[in-house]
């Protein structure tokens, strides 16, 4: 589900200190991946300050909320937003690419490029024809739908 500018956040409840650990990504997927491509990753990737958005993360504590599944999860979230806050140090960066053409030289220059406090970690998935493979995954789902 769309959470208005972050692609994914992962999060992990530090047993110890009973506080998150967020992993913030950017997911591009491109024809052709160019330096263009990855500064938008970088731009989605820098905003509210590089951290997760308040937003995404209020509407992940009442989704599981609302699981009744997660509540320790909830609890945690709930004091990252209201209570400390997030940490810089507790946020890792991931950009990842899914192109037709090899990411690895320009994923390379635009993690080394970052000169901000955050980790920075990047995959690049390569698959030629990648349209497609995009093209049939989609045909692939419609067929799946129409068909339970």
């Amino acid at each position: 589900m769309a959470m208005r500018g972050d692609d994914v956040i992962g999060l992990i409840l530090d047993p110890a200190t009973h506080r998150l650990r967020f992993l913030k990504a950017e997911a591009k997927s491109r024809v052709a991946l160019r330096t263009q491509t990855l500064e938008e990753a970088r731009t989605g990737l820098d905003k509210d300050g590089g951290l997760p958005s308040s937003h995404a993360l209020a509407f992940l504590s009442a989704r599981l909320l609302e699981l009744g599944s997660e509540v320790p999860l909830v609890d945690a979230i709930d004091d990252a937003l209201f209570r400390h806050g997030i940490p810089v140090e507790s946020v890792k960066h991931l950009l990842f690419t899914f192109s037709g053409n090899p990411p690895q030289a320009l994923l390379t220059q635009a993690l080394q490029a970052y000169p901000g406090p955050i980790g920075q970690w990047g995959v690049g998935l390569h698959v030629d024809g990648h349209a497609e493979f995009v093209g049939a995954v989609y045909a692939q789902v419609i067929v799946d739908a129409n068909h339970p």
